[in-house]
């Protein structure tokens, strides 16, 4: 089993939770609008659990924007360095990255063990409207706040997968287009 092969299932249903909370994300803001402009009455939960919708989004969304090419990229200088320079720049730089996102994977999840004790206002009011008075307690912000190292460890081991591939390249006379994969760049799968 290759590296290759765990990404498809991945990619999978990663596209399936992100379709579901886009749908979940327009359907609150719909019956939100209906409510408001409609009925003159509003949901008071309703943004804040968009704005937390949104921010998982954000964060798992950004490995497979990462794989389509949609991240910002200086790429001219690779395109102009013979291959064995390019590979060694571009496992250079993604080693940078992915250092980069490790550490935002542990700070973050430190800022999120500290700041996230609070209890989320909008499942206060939802657990209530449903439970009544004797709900249970509801979820606390540090389900909000570990988006960050979520999303983040996922980039790093997409970034991994790449540095590997890269690394490996060089012997195999690959080139880097050819070790990073140009089929899943780019395409619309």
């Amino acid at each position: 089993m290759t590296v290759r092969s765990l990404q498809t299932p991945f990619r999978a249903g990663l596209r399936w939770l992100l379709i579901t909370t886009i749908a979940l994300l327009l359907g609150i803001m719909t019956v939100q609008v209906v409510m408001r402009y409609g009925f003159n009455a509003s949901l008071l939960w309703a943004e804040e659990m968009c704005r937390y919708l949104l921010i998982w989004l954000s964060f798992l969304a950004v490995v497979l924007a990462y794989e389509r090419g949609e991240i910002a990229a200086l790429t001219f200088l690779y395109e102009r360095l013979s291959r064995v320079p390019a590979l060694l720049l571009y496992a250079l730089t993604t080693a940078m990255s992915l250092g980069l996102c490790l550490l935002l994977v542990r700070y973050g999840w430190v800022f999120a063990e500290r700041a996230g004790g609070a209890n989320i206002p909008a499942m206060r009011f939802i657990l209530d409207d449903i439970f009544g008075p004797g709900a249970v307690e509801p979820p606390t912000s540090f389900w909000v706040y570990i988006a960050l190292p979520v999303g983040m460890a996922l980039l790093a081991l997409r970034l991994a997968a790449d540095l590997v591939a890269c690394i490996a390249a060089i012997p195999a006379g690959r080139t880097l287009a050819q070790a990073i994969d140009p089929g899943a760049r780019g395409a619309t799968q």
